[in-house]
């Protein structure tokens, strides 16, 4: 490990998800610098700017390192279903030109999302995602439900994907 991958495992719950998708809690004006350092080249924060570890000027210093900056906030007691689905997506399409670093204030709402990430977008088995995802937290009632209420509608989406896809390619189930 390097200079810069070992600055940047000691953000707070750092997770690897693959190579153009990194999660974590609030990183520092420094850990920014890192982040771009490292190719990052789009923060995502999905925090308010209200929060206990909020970076003062975020927007700023990222656009001043000639990162890309999009602040998503998500609502800690209230998650919506809809805003979820547009990160997931957004990230989804993000990360096909893009490296992306997607923080919260202490990875719990982005972990959560990732979970979801891992399984509809990346096909990882449901017991793989959720030990990654316990490795930041142990969901609280409030985003289980979320968690819940999302995956239905993304096994929703993938099961309209698979019919239209059988009804294009009729000799699949033959």
């Amino acid at each position: 490990m390097n200079e810069i991958e070992n600055g940047l495992s000691q953000i707070e719950s750092f997770q690897f998800i693959h190579e153009h998708l990194f999660t974590s809690g609030q990183p520092t004006a420094e850990q920014l610098r890192l982040i771009k350092e490292y190719g990052v080249t789009t923060v995502v924060n999905l925090a308010l700017t209200d929060d206990s570890n909020h970076l003062e000027n975020e927007d700023r210093i990222c656009l001043e390192l000639g990162l890309n900056y999009i602040q998503l906030p998500i609502l800690w007691d209230t998650p919506s279903d809809e805003q979820c689905l547009l990160v997931l997506d957004m990230i989804d399409h993000l990360i096909q030109e893009q490296i992306i670093w997607v923080h919260c204030t202490q990875n719990f709402r982005v972990s959560s999302l990732i979970y979801l990430y891992r399984q509809y977008f990346m096909d990882i088995e449901m017991p793989v995602a959720q030990d990654l995802m316990h490795q930041v937290w142990e969901p609280n009632a409030t985003w289980t439900g979320l968690i819940h209420a999302v995956a239905l509608q993304l096994q929703g989406r993938k099961a309209t994907k698979e019919l239209q896809h059988s009804l294009i390619h009729p000799d699949h189930f033959a």
